[in-house]
């Protein structure tokens, strides 16, 4: 027959021992705490960047749509402008073409010779063109 050794009790830990455990345990919950206190601060300074962010680039989206809409104002004016000159070619072509009709039918008596009823000849450019 083998003989079992028999189980000893284990020796308690010295004091010591107990308090470096409890004091190990301590610093390392101590500085989990600081690690999260510092990733929320973290978190939050991130937040608070993120935030700066899409302001500038609201305001900057805003300033180019401020310019677009000036441009398009701008542009707006220069086609109503041109559509009133456009109207004031139409009227006049209108009145010409009267005038025309008139004087081949011989409506329109200005009491003037035939000769003053051609336009003056236009004066030759600088360029002899």
């Amino acid at each position: 027959m083998t003989r079992m050794p028999t189980l000893q009790q284990p020796r308690p830990l010295p004091d010591w021992m107990r308090r470096a455990g409890a004091g190990m345990t301590a610093a390392v919950a101590v500085l989990f705490v600081v690690l999260l206190v510092q990733v929320r601060l973290q978190s939050d300074r991130i937040q608070q960047l993120q935030d700066k962010v899409q302001t500038l680039e609201n305001a900057n989206d805003l300033e180019r749509t401020n310019a677009l809409e000036e441009q398009l104002r701008s542009t707006v004016e220069r086609l109503q402008g041109m559509e009133g000159l456009e109207q004031a070619v139409q009227r006049l072509s209108a009145e010409q073409a009267n005038l025309k009709l008139q004087i081949g039918r011989g409506g329109y008596d200005s009491g003037l010779p035939p000769d003053l009823m051609q336009p003056p000849a236009l004066p030759k450019l600088p360029n002899g063109q």
